[in-house]
């Protein structure tokens, strides 16, 4: 039956064209926006999951990593005094302007850490090293960030709000949601843009072997005043407020729910009119003695065959502009569980839209091919 599938499928090819181009763009569309929801999401919380941090102290009630408040730096000191904590560190999120070489400003992120130790830190270096901003008014930033400040040169001093500060390295791939370039540097630096004997957050390293969850637990019995969060939990607060609490997240999925539906309509379309055109040849092999599941592998063959050559011109493409998407700044998180799911839904979207060409060919009544 494939090739009777086969034959009948590229028949007609402007129709099949048609078909194919619907499952393109519905490739495209949806790809671009899950990958684009994906991307934000993971520049909204690399630095939570790039700390090398079980658990993080925060401000009360925070909203997500980029908009916390204050925590007194004592607060270090009861995290300290837990035995299952091996490490903890102080943390500081701040924000600047920094002068461009035209004499504009632009708007930045500011991350202050501890170089000795690196945690929330620089984590992949394009040049130089996350200990280089120790000792003095030096500073990282990430090489993307040269599409909004220019060409950034390891050496040269530049100021940052009112401040000058010596540029030691250049970070890779290490973006915020908020698009703001990151600049990192000592906490020790960082808290000249800060409130004095004040953090952002105390991120925690708990001993090998220690259970997180307990830990965490205790460390909230005791910091009442403060959030406690798992680096999970604090990834899974910051990605429900931007998809959640803004709609953000609605409107990307919205989106990438109607590029599947018109794909899906289109092969239903075209499925559908292909089998009224040969109702009659159906309406034959069911005389001669085919059973309608017979029938049915010839429908499913052909929405599976369009699905798939569709699906798969699709992905070339979105994989042939991927770079230059990326070029202006949005980043688009594309996986392989992300294309194998996709596909999923996009094979059963399609067998989904046979299904009125399978409940015509299932009533038809062979004794038609006999009438005049």
């Amino acid at each position: 039956m494939l090739w009777l599938a086969l034959k009948t499928l590229f028949h007609e090819k402007i129709r099949l064209a048609t078909t194919l181009a619907g499952i393109i763009f519905s490739t495209i569309l949806t790809l671009t926006q899950v990958g684009m929801y994906f991307g934000f999401m993971r520049n909204a919380t690399t630095i939570i999951r790039n700390a090398d941090a079980d658990i993080w102290i925060t401000s009360k009630n925070i909203q997500n990593f980029d908009f916390a408040n204050p925590v007194p730096e004592d607060k270090i000191n009861v995290a300290r005094s837990f035995a299952d904590v091996a490490a903890a560190e102080r943390v500081l999120l701040s924000w600047g302007f920094l002068k461009l070489a035209n004499g504009g400003q632009e708007q930045v992120q500011i991350v202050g850490y501890n170089p000795d130790t690196g945690r929330a830190g620089p984590w992949s270096m394009h040049s130089g090293d996350a200990r280089d901003v120790k000792g003095g008014r030096y500073m990282i930033i990430d090489k993307t960030s040269e599409q909004r400040l220019g060409r950034l040169e390891p050496g040269h001093t530049y100021e940052l709000s009112d401040r000058k500060f010596k540029l030691v390295g250049l970070s890779r791939d290490i973006k915020s949601f908020t698009t703001a370039p990151i600049i990192f540097m000592s906490y020790n630096s960082a808290k000249l843009f800060y409130a004095p004997d004040q953090a952002t957050f105390i991120i925690v390293k708990a001993r090998e072997g220690a259970d997180v969850d307990a830990v965490a637990g205790a460390l909230r019995k005791s910091l009442k005043d403060n959030d406690v969060y798992t680096r999970d939990g604090f990834v899974y607060k910051t990605i429900m407020y931007w998809t959640v609490q803004t709609g953000m997240g609605m409107g990307f999925f919205l989106t990438a729910l109607l590029g599947v539906m018109v794909g899906g309509a289109i092969v239903g379309q075209t499925i559908y009119a292909n089998t009224m055109e040969h109702i009659k040849e159906f309406g034959t092999l069911k005389a001669m003695g085919a059973r309608n599941w017979d029938l049915y592998k010839i429908i499913f063959s052909q929405a599976g065959i369009s699905a798939i050559i569709g699906y798969v011109v699709g992905v070339l493409v979105i994989l042939s502009v991927k770079g230059s998407i990326e070029k202006v700044g949005v980043t688009l998180y594309l996986s392989p569980n992300l294309f194998a799911a996709l596909f999923v839904v996009m094979l059963g979207t399609c067998f989904l839209s046979a299904y009125f060409s399978i409940m015509k060919v299932k009533s038809l009544d062979p004794v038609m091919v006999f009438r005049t």
